[in-house]
């Protein structure tokens, strides 16, 4: 089974990269260059401009934020 690397928050941030996290009481964060979208547990779903407003939890890349990581090897 292939392991993937997870990421910081601010890795996310300053790399630019999509990548998607789950926080604690189980809202869905999505995050690609100086947006994303913040989806809570009962489906609301919430555009987010400003990445101090993301959770700290390990983010993981997307199909899209891998190949973007690959591209800059």
């Amino acid at each position: 089974m292939e392991q993937h690397r997870t990421y910081s928050r601010d890795d996310v941030l300053q790399l630019g990269f999509e990548a998607i996290c789950t926080g604690g009481d189980g809202t869905t964060y999505l995050w690609h260059g100086s947006c994303g979208l913040r989806v809570d547990p009962n489906g609301h779903t919430i555009l987010l401009l400003d990445g101090a407003a993301l959770p700290e939890s390990p983010w993981s890349p997307t199909a899209w934020g891998e190949a973007e990581i690959g591209s800059r090897v």
